[in-house]
């Protein structure tokens, strides 16, 4: 398990690890090593590196990167960007760097100026407030660097609360260093990352124990599903029950069942306007469908008996539950949806026109006594709350938190840094972002595959975790074929298989 760390947090851990052994002074060579080996990989052996350092210990960690480099026949120079080290492992670090040519912050644009490659090492996780202008002068001078890499955190930006001085570094990369940074997940800091690593430096789980934000890295997530023997039916995999489209959106529910399909659950039941239902069954031959009444438009028409005789039915035969994608937010999606969650016994995964139905009385999710998942985006999310999308980009992990425990849910707070809340209060982080999801549509997918989970009797905290990553897993497998631009919904349903293979 990795984590996401308040700077205090942080602190506590390198303090244990220290005290169990492994010194700062180790800590710091680790992070330089393992930063070295990325950048090695990273640039071609021709490039120019310039390394900037500060006097603390995220300088250190720039000087142990800057020998290493050396060590390995790179042409690497040091910019000390606050003057001489103050800390004594960046003290011992520059006393150990040997045939490396050092320069000052005053010849920042000379030294710059011809550079492939900047390295931020110049403030770390005690950075808040503005930066002061030499740092600024320096930070400008690397701003046309080709490959700009920040170490651990962007210097300018605050690490706890995701504010940023406009002039602070921008990176093309940046390498978290141990646990990932609280406030790297929220707004503005998420926008200017680049693509992010996060590497361990040898501090152990025991370190972190009172944390309880984990940050998705383990590879057993792509394969979630419990153990069956030989003797299996198609019941033996979950029964999952779809709510989902209209004739405006009938591709929500297909992206929906397809994505559940192709992650495992035995039956899948769409229950679709009947126009939606001829639409899907011309595509997905293994749904059976659940033809529901529908308005002259197009979208389901509920009454007290379309819910008593077709629906409820569906609800107790289930082993979960989704609902919303592609209803259209009405009134007749908001008496639907209100239906499912004060009576489906199962796991109710809950998106899209599902949650937008029901934001005006989000209290019924109190009426609920079965486990619950809800998928809004930031601007859902800010219906249901009644906060600014700006107040929740800005706090995510607490805001997550804090609903999540209030209503007794588990809820998926979309974006590239997802955040999944439980209602006991614990929280994981996927913090990968692929543009290749940036479709309408991929949120229906997620949900299918959230729901294909939880119908095969995984935990929903999990089967939610498992279905983030999955999900990213899949586009990430993609951007290896074609440009994350030219993603569709559906090539990531077509490429679930291969996440579940492990591959």
């Amino acid at each position: 398990m990795q984590y996401v760390v308040t700077n205090s947090q942080m602190k506590t851990a390198e303090r244990r690890c220290d005290e169990a052994g492994t010194s700062y002074l180790q800590m710091m060579e680790n992070a330089g090593t393992r930063c070295a080996e990325f950048i090695l990989e990273l640039l071609p052996e021709e490039a120019q590196t310039v390394v900037l350092c500060g006097s603390g210990n995220n300088g250190g960690d720039g000087l142990v990167i800057a020998r290493l480099l050396h060590e390995h026949g790179r042409s690497v120079s040091v910019l000390l960007a606050c003057g001489e080290p103050k800390t004594d492992c960046a003290r011992e670090n520059l006393n150990r760097l040997s045939g490396v040519e050092i320069f000052t912050a005053d010849q920042a644009e000379t030294v710059l100026q011809s550079a492939f490659c900047a390295v931020d090492c110049i403030y770390g996780t005690g950075f808040h407030g503005e930066l002061n202008d030499v740092a600024a002068g320096v930070i400008s001078a690397a701003a046309n660097c080709k490959i700009r890499v920040s170490v651990d955190v962007p210097s300018g930006m605050n690490s706890d609360t995701g504010e940023i001085d406009s002039r602070c570094f921008k990176p093309t990369h940046t390498l978290v260093l141990a646990a990932m940074k609280a406030g790297l997940i929220n707004n503005p800091a998420a926008d200017i990352l680049g693509e992010v690593r996060l590497f361990d430096i040898g501090i152990g789980e025991m370190c972190f124990e009172e944390n309880n934000v984990g940050f998705l890295t383990d590879e057993s997530l792509c394969r979630p599903f419990p153990p069956h023997g030989r003797n299996t039916h198609k019941g033996s995999f979950g029964r999952l029950v779809g709510i989902a489209g209209s004739l405006c959106f009938n591709g929500a529910a297909f992206m929906c069942g397809s994505a559940a399909l192709r992650s495992g659950v035995g039956l899948y039941f769409a229950a679709a306007p009947k126009s939606v239902v001829q639409i899907m069954a011309a595509g997905l031959h293994e749904a059976v469908y659940v033809p529901l009444p529908e308005t002259a438009d197009g979208f389901v028409e509920v009454s007290q008996e379309m819910l008593e005789d077709i629906v409820l039915p569906q609800l107790k035969n289930a082993t979960a539950v989704c609902v919303g994608c592609g209803l259209g937010n009405s009134d007749n999606t908001r008496r639907l949806t209100e239906f499912v969650i004060k009576n489906a016994p199962c796991p109710v995964i809950i998106d899209a026109d599902g949650i937008n139905s029901i934001s005006g009385n989000i209290n019924v999710l109190k009426e609920r006594t079965g486990d619950t998942v809800l998928t809004p985006h930031p601007l859902e999310f800010s219906r249901m709350t009644g906060l600014s999308v700006r107040e929740i980009q800005s706090d995510r992990i607490r805001l997550a938190r804090e609903f999540a425990m209030e209503y007794s849910v588990t809820l998926l707070l979309k974006g590239a840094d997802t955040v999944i809340a439980s209602p006991d209060g614990q929280v994981c982080v996927n913090a990968r972002a692929c543009r290749g999801l940036s479709k309408g549509g991929s949120g229906d997918v997620l949900t299918g595959i959230i729901g294909a989970f939880a119908a095969q009797g995984i935990p929903v905290f999990k089967a939610a975790c498992s279905g983030a990553f999955c999900h990213w897993r899949a586009a990430d497998i993609l951007t290896r074929r074609m440009p994350a631009e030219s993603i569709l919904p559906t090539d990531i349903i077509a490429a679930l298989p291969e996440v579940y293979s492990g591959r």
